[in-house]
């Protein structure tokens, strides 16, 4: 078994897409570090700067009347006008550096779209205020700093901030990407037998061995993220890897930034297994690695055109690929509100690769798998 498990390394180690693979990642890597740098990403200077225009374009909405606690203004209308002018007592906070000021504002504009949710007409300004998931997040966020006399940062992001901001970006396509990757992994053995025939090893090892090595590779890419993100030390610094990150959980919660990439990796590792396993049963079935593909994204895809799905078939894995999401709450922004749980959410995918091995070792219990 280790000398199988060596030759297919060294095989997948010099296969041209394995390299192509490696290289796009870590250009994309080093792009995306070049840039936040360049940028300034996470500047909270930058981006409060243009977080007021949804709240001026809510407004225009409304017939310019008299805002004021007593005018013929509407509740509506006078509580964007409060939300808009909370911006620049932000934007002052941020420039003279002074953290007290900005969280308390920062609550006092959670409180007015708290209060906005439950007024007449809120559907008229509802594309352009924050949801109330994403409301309740950032309230318990600014909570959370107050109540523990934390320091907020004014800067932008430094490693651990970016590598949890990596996570939730590259964690949104994972799952497709490793799909891709994976969907020919028995292919060239059923349409080439001689690759397989003569080895000094059962075929029930050679599979393993195949998928171990697919997460070998999957590994490595991973390895890749942080590696790749590392030069972000030299010019932003460490950070702190205990800052918190308001996440859903079942219910709003807080993560240190090292558990949020913890978990990103966990979820991760199993989504890889996961479509892996998916790829060798699809592939013993279809014989066909775009076929394969289609359907592993049609799974992908059900759930976002059937949202009523996920609330009827909660432990469908494929409600949970795209984790950021879960993690952000964004179910409960669909016609049909969901509270997804994250937790839940790996249990459902374990159980889910457990059924897929049982079902891969059915087929090579009945030689469905051996008749290449």
């Amino acid at each position: 078994m280790r000398s199988m498990l060596k030759t297919l390394f060294i095989i997948e180690r010099t296969d041209k897409k394995n390299i192509f693979a490696c290289l796009i990642v870590a250009l994309s890597i080093i792009g995306m570090v070049v840039y936040a740098n360049a940028t300034e990403l996470g500047n909270p200077i930058k981006e409060k700067s243009i977080e007021s225009l949804p709240a001026k374009v809510a407004m225009n909405k409304f017939q310019i009347v008299d805002a004021s606690e007593y005018g013929d203004g509407s509740d509506i209308y006078k509580n964007i006008v409060k939300q808009y002018y909370t911006y620049p007592k932000q934007g002052m906070a941020l420039k003279t550096e002074q953290p007290e000021l900005f969280i308390e504002t920062a609550i006092e504009l959670t409180e007015l779209r708290k209060q906005a949710f439950e007024m007449d007409d809120y559907d008229l300004v509802a594309v352009n205020l924050p949801s109330k998931i994403q409301n309740e997040m950032d309230s318990y966020y600014y909570q959370y700093l107050k109540e523990n006399d934390l320091v907020l940062s004014f800067g932008s992001l430094s490693f651990y901030p970016f590598l949890a901001f990596l996570f939730s970006i590259v964690g949104s396509v994972w799952f497709v990407l490793i799909c891709i990757y994976a969907s020919n992994i028995m292919i060239d053995d059923f349409r080439h037998t001689s690759l397989i025939k003569g080895y000094p090893i059962a075929f029930t090892k050679y599979v393993l061995a195949k998928c171990m090595t697919s997460m070998g590779i999957v590994f490595i890419f991973i390895i890749e993220l942080i590696v790749c993100s590392l030069p972000l030390i030299y010019f932003k610094g460490l950070g702190q890897a205990s800052y918190p990150v308001a996440v859903f959980n079942g219910e709003v919660t807080i993560y240190p930034i090292y558990k949020y990439i913890a978990v990103s990796i966990v979820y991760m590792i199993c989504l890889a297994v996961f479509a892996i396993l998916l790829s060798v049963i699809l592939n013993v079935l279809l014989r066909n690695v775009y076929l394969t593909l289609f359907v592993q994204i049609i799974l992908v895809v059900i759930p976002i055109l059937f949202p009523s799905l996920i609330e009827l078939l909660p432990f469908n894995p494929f409600n949970y690929v795209n984790f950021p999401s879960v993690l952000n709450g964004d179910t409960l922004n669909l016609e049909t509100p969901v509270a997804l749980n994250s937790n839940a959410g790996l249990v459902y995918l374990c159980i889910s690769i457990v059924l897929l091995m049982a079902v891969i070792k059915w087929f090579l219990s009945t030689g469905k798998l051996q008749k290449i």
